[in-house]
């Protein structure tokens, strides 16, 4: 089987459905390295168990809103944003373990998204609306 190289942008071009991780690589048998498109609001989350990286590959730019104050998803509804990432392309940010955030996008952007294996992309909102169980095989 021949070695090939992932094009970011192509394979972002290629999904049609916002907030719809998909696998396409797994770093040290640890982390999983997954592309999506996203655009308008997401839901406030955290990771309890891991850091979560952001690069925007194509579009955007778009927000990462961070409420460090808040320990749940409803308590960040409540308080409200405190701080404000803007990406645009080229651009990186790693959410620190545990930190409620919510990712926004007024124009369509691609995102590559580097995070452990069998993370939610909910984070501990592991049954909303949007959770999609991403996996290994590129299969969700």
């Amino acid at each position: 089987m021949p070695f090939e190289p992932t094009n970011l942008p192509d394979r972002v071009k290629q999904i049609d459905k916002h907030w719809h991780p998909q696998h396409i690589a797994t770093l040290n048998n640890s982390h999983s390295i997954k592309i999506a498109t996203i655009k308008g609001d997401f839901v406030w989350h955290s990771h309890p168990d891991t850091d979560e990286l952001f690069y925007c590959v194509s579009g955007g730019p778009f927000n990462i809103e961070l409420c460090t104050a808040a320990k749940s998803p409803e308590e960040a509804e409540q308080l409200g944003h405190d701080d404000c990432v803007t990406l645009r392309v080229g651009d990186v940010f790693c959410v620190p373990r545990a930190m409620q955030h919510r990712p926004m996008a007024e124009r369509e952007a691609g995102i590559m998204l580097i995070e452990k294996v069998g993370t939610t992309n909910t984070g501990e909102r592991e049954r909303d609306e949007r959770t999609v169980d991403v996996k290994e095989d590129g299969s969700s």
